[in-house]
């Protein structure tokens, strides 16, 4: 039932964007796509697998789990291609984990990296595009900018607060008393593992700013191309508010979601709704030959296994 609903979500999202398009526009923006910029994007795309395995390899080592770098970028590559075949991202996340769950110990660390590096990376994405926001604050304030710094500005507020009381030791005296829950044990023991290790923590952050600054500068490159107007402080706010979209579970692979987030924003900014979209179905679609190498990497996969 759940899964109906969501496609029926993606399904109404696709067409009332479609509704309102104009297809004449929409047709001379796409001739307008220069397979140059088209190859440079996929190129950042690709760019982005290595900097992701680096990004999970630091979060797995935090946890005390090593993997060697080829053996996580095959398995990312499989859960991308899951991902982007299945209806539903857990797919590939579901992937890596079985992948990398260590056979002694805390089996809960594979599921808590990959918790890291997802929840670092939104909030690496978020950062970027309050960056951004405060930029267009000076430049073209409107109702989503200040909207986007004042929600911002809070969600530090609140971190700052969290992170006072928790110095006073406001939440240790909670913890110990429900340290014997087992889920609770579990939360507290990764908690360690990563308040232990802020030099590792730190590089999960860095390698995941680097990783959204390539996903800004492929919509960068598509958005420049179709001649709209803008700069990089307005694509890092729509990535921003895309990639929040995104984690909404209501849609399928937040197919219509994406979409919709990118159309809304760019209008707000003064931006051309049709060339948001056609920034939004071209990145998605330029996903699949990526996602189809994925696919052959994991057959390759499976008739080695067979063999061996």
């Amino acid at each position: 039932m759940l899964k109906l609903f969501k496609v029926l979500v993606s399904v109404g999202l696709i067409s009332l964007l479609l509704y309102n398009v104009d297809w004449v526009l929409l047709s001379s923006s796409l001739r307008s796509l220069d397979w140059l910029v088209i190859l440079a994007v996929i190129s950042v795309f690709s760019l982005q697998f290595p900097v992701s395995t680096l990004k999970w390899q630091y979060a797995l080592k935090l946890h005390g789990l090593g993997y060697p770098f080829l053996y996580l970028q095959k398995v990312l590559c499989i859960g991308f291609f899951f991902n982007n075949f299945l209806p539903s991202t857990i797919g590939g996340d579901a992937y890596r984990i079985l992948k990398t769950v260590p056979d002694e110990g805390y089996k809960s660390r594979a599921v808590s990296a990959v918790l890291l590096e997802r929840i670092v990376g939104l909030l690496a994405l978020l950062s970027i595009g309050f960056v951004g926001a405060v930029y267009l604050l000076h430049d073209a304030p409107n109702p989503l900018v200040v909207s986007y710094v004042v929600a911002g500005l809070s969600a530090v507020a609140a971190v700052v607060v969290v992170l006072f009381l928790h110095k006073l030791g406001m939440f240790r005296h909670v913890a110990k008393r429900l340290s014997h829950v087992k889920a609770v044990d579990i939360l507290l023991h990764n908690l360690g593992h990563i308040q232990r290790n802020p030099g590792m923590l730190f590089k999960v952050v860095m390698v995941s700013i680097v990783f959204q600054v390539l996903a800004v500068l492929a919509i960068g490159l598509l958005f420049a191309n179709l001649g709209v107007g803008g700069g990089y402080a307005q694509y890092a706010l729509i990535a921003a508010v895309a990639g929040l979209a995104s984690v909404a579970p209501v849609s399928i692979n937040g197919i219509g979601v994406v979409e919709g987030a990118f159309a809304v924003t760019a209008v707000q900014l003064q931006m051309g709704y049709n060339e948001a979209l056609v920034v939004a179905f071209v990145m998605r679609v330029m996903v699949a030959p990526l996602s189809l190498l994925c696919g052959l990497v994991y057959l390759w996969d499976l008739r080695r296994q067979a063999r061996s």
